[in-house]
């Protein structure tokens, strides 16, 4: 490609006074990325398609009347964009809408196993209304609600940004998961007569930005900052998926999908997630052993 062929690939975009070259089709909230502007979002996820669910990453554009969604919104040339950084605009809007958010959230920040790593928590803090108008009852559910033997379901925390239900069908393709009913009655939810079986379920865990879906084998064990984080790769299989180890005093407590967009991307399965509990089985082999002359196994040194 020469390189006017590759300019002419190119546009001009302006985020909150920065001017920058974007491929044509760049998403407004990944153009302000390169430039290190975090714009606040939910539903956003650089693998799942742009949904524009939550609201929440709003943003000014010179000449339009409305706040954009930037997780949909595309770079056009010569645009110029305001972030809540410079937008009054913009943080009217994402401060409205994380007023609608809460409205039915439960305050159970102390129990929820999100507590710490809570992209809600951080948001409202940096960007929500400093107190609640909503003086009604706040919706309840049954909770949790087991959908499966390793996932956890909380109704009453999700926010509908649909990244599970999109993962489900444009990830791993099984699309057991989705969203029913409609208005205030709208909820994360399972069939009747599927049950979540998925290999991948552990994903949506991972993803989801509120409590509303917890690994069982993880609730109530540890906070975040409790954690310690190493770096490791995969044992179940040849794949060689990158993990992450987070442990606490000595024992490891989850694993979680490690980024390597050549191997695994963002993403991991079920038994590499969740098989790490013989780590610290008593009969765990914790030294090598080789055949002695009898025929036996005998212990022996590492080198």
């Amino acid at each position: 490609m020469s390189t006017t062929q590759g300019r002419a690939n190119l546009v001009t975009v302006t985020i909150d006074g920065r001017e920058l070259l974007v491929p044509k089709g760049t998403l407004v909230i990944r153009a302000a990325e390169q430039l290190g502007i975090t714009v606040p979002r939910f539903c956003d996820h650089p693998l799942l398609d742009p949904l524009g669910a939550c609201r929440q990453c709003m943003v000014e554009v010179e000449g339009q009347r409305k706040p954009f969604t930037s997780c949909t919104t595309t770079c056009t040339d010569g645009m110029v964009v305001r972030t809540h950084r410079s937008s009054e605009m913009a943080r009217a809007a994402q401060e409205g809408q994380l007023e609608f958010l809460l409205i039915n959230h439960p305050l159970d920040c102390p129990q929820c196993d999100k507590g710490g790593e809570c992209p809600l928590q951080d948001q409202t803090l940096a960007h929500g209304p400093g107190g609640s108008r909503f003086v009604d009852a706040k919706r309840r559910y049954v909770k949790p609600l087991p959908i499966s033997a390793q996932v956890a379901l909380d109704r009453e925390r999700c926010v509908l940004c649909a990244r599970c239900t999109r993962f489900s069908s444009e990830i791993s393709g099984d699309p057991f998961i989705e969203l029913f009913e409609r208005g205030a009655l709208e909820q994360v939810a399972i069939y009747a007569d599927e049950p979540y079986s998925s290999y991948f379920s552990g994903n949506v865990v991972q993803i989801c930005p509120v409590g509303a879906l917890t690994a069982t084998s993880y609730r109530f064990k540890s906070r975040p900052f409790d954690l310690t984080s190493h770096p490791s790769v995969c044992n179940q299989c040849s794949a060689g998926c990158n993990l992450r180890v987070d442990v606490r005093r000595g024992e490891v407590q989850r694993q979680l999908a490690r980024e390597n967009m050549a191997v695994n991307e963002m993403w991991n399965c079920d038994k590499g997630r969740f098989g790490y509990e013989f780590l610290a089985a008593a009969d765990r082999l914790r030294e090598p052993l080789v055949r002695g002359e009898l025929g036996g196994m005998e212990r022996s040194s590492w080198v």
